[in-house]
């Protein structure tokens, strides 16, 4: 995880608009997810564990919300794990 990290921080400008962030991640996260995530903590259907530490955001004037990348990357990579059920093409039986 440490090396995606990495390639994201050199990638990833210090702060971004939140709504470039599907394209700047290949949609691999959607603003649209965020957003959702943020709501339902703050309607208290969420997850125990979810929220998304406001750290992580900025906001430029009344609407425009911006993304901190190095805490975003924190709590975004914390939630991945590695999918041990995955085979690539050509590893299994054939």
């Amino acid at each position: 995880m440490e090396n995606l990290k990495n390639q994201l921080v050199e990638y990833l400008p210090p702060v971004f608009a939140a709504t470039s962030l599907d394209s700047l991640t290949g949609n691999a996260m959607k603003w649209r997810t965020v957003q959702n995530i943020r709501a339902r903590v703050r309607t208290g259907k969420g997850a125990s564990g979810e929220s998304i530490p406001n750290e992580c955001f900025l906001r430029d004037g009344k609407r425009k919300v911006l993304i901190v990348r190095d805490p975003f990357l924190d709590w975004w990579l914390a939630r991945l794990s590695y999918d041990e059920s995955f085979e690539p093409e050509g590893t299994g039986d054939e």
